[in-house]
């Protein structure tokens, strides 16, 4: 037995009781457990979960690609982050940039290209190497997702709706398995009026940010999203205090991200040190040995 699920035996009963009845029922009886009451069980347990950027497992697979979403959860991701864009005709695809010239071997920006056009399209590494895998569709990788276990962090591009995110999510059944991303409070806003049972991260990066989305949404409701430059400890303390999951980003630029100077030594030890701090959950560029480092205590929470 691992150090984190003996000591989530001891508190907040209740919680995990919740998990344990669901784990405990037949396939055709489990109810749906809400994602909110997931993380709850994190936050009171100082647990956390990796959400792999991008989707991939290590700076080496290509983005938001499903054979990247498969390493990372066979290999102990539970999350995957994603980014949604729109084609001229209105599909949604996975896209990160404005155009497709980085991770593709089309050019031009996405927004310019029907879903054929798109689809005809093979996806590449970041090394150039040309894969024979296809621009994903959200809706598709949502019905994957369902099958495979994943959870999902949505970043939604500036040429994509919150509308038909949402609405992709509820056709897919995947409400308690998707965390919409905003990055200003008017959008997180729109978010929770869009369908109040979603979980929403909010950008959280200063005390005052806290006050304005509890005045706007209720806490159980958010995560919050701090940053990636330096934890702040007290911020992460004022979070949960007031029941919002904080999350803490080591993404970034090649070299300078968190996650670089963390492994630099050899030593991932920074990454307990950030649970210990308080992170629920931590967006990492290095997916899989982030995960390994601070261990799958999560999965007593995610049964």
């Amino acid at each position: 037995m691992s150090s984190e699920t003996r000591g989530i035996r001891g508190t907040s009963r209740p919680l995990l009781l919740v998990v344990l009845v669901v784990a405990a029922c037949s396939p055709k009886t489990v109810p749906t457990v809400d994602l909110g009451t997931r993380l709850d069980c994190l936050r009171q347990h100082n647990l956390a979960v990796v959400a792999a950027h991008r989707g991939q497992p290590d700076q080496s697979a290509a983005e938001n690609a499903l054979s990247s979403f498969s390493a990372s959860v066979a290999a102990g991701v539970p999350f995957l982050e994603v980014d949604v864009a729109t084609t001229s005709d209105g599909a949604l695809v996975l896209m990160h940039d404005d155009t497709l010239d980085r991770t593709t071997t089309g050019k031009g920006p996405t927004t310019s290209r029907t879903l054929a056009e798109v689809l005809a399209l093979k996806l590449e590494r970041p090394d150039g190497t040309v894969l024979d895998e296809r621009v994903p569709q959200f809706p598709d990788v949502l019905a994957w997702g369902r099958k495979a276990g994943a959870y999902f962090e949505v970043d939604v591009k500036r040429t994509t709706r919150f509308e038909d995110v949402v609405n992709a999510v509820k056709a897919a059944g995947m409400e308690n398995r998707a965390l919409i991303v905003t990055y200003t409070l008017d959008d997180a806003k729109k978010v929770h009026a869009l369908d109040v049972r979603l979980m929403i991260s909010v950008t959280m990066e200063k005390p005052e940010d806290l006050a304005a989305a509890r005045r706007a949404i209720p806490p159980d409701r958010m995560l919050g999203w701090t940053g990636t430059s330096k934890p702040q400890a007290s911020l992460f303390a004022a979070l949960r205090n007031a029941g919002v999951e904080p999350i803490f980003g080591t993404l970034g630029r090649p070299g300078a991200r968190l996650d670089d100077v963390y492994a630099a030594d050899g030593n991932l030890s920074e990454y307990p040190d950030l649970v210990r701090a308080g992170v629920v959950m931590i967006a990492s560029d290095a997916a899989v040995a982030a995960q390994r480092a601070i261990g799958t205590g999560y999965r007593a929470c995610f049964q």
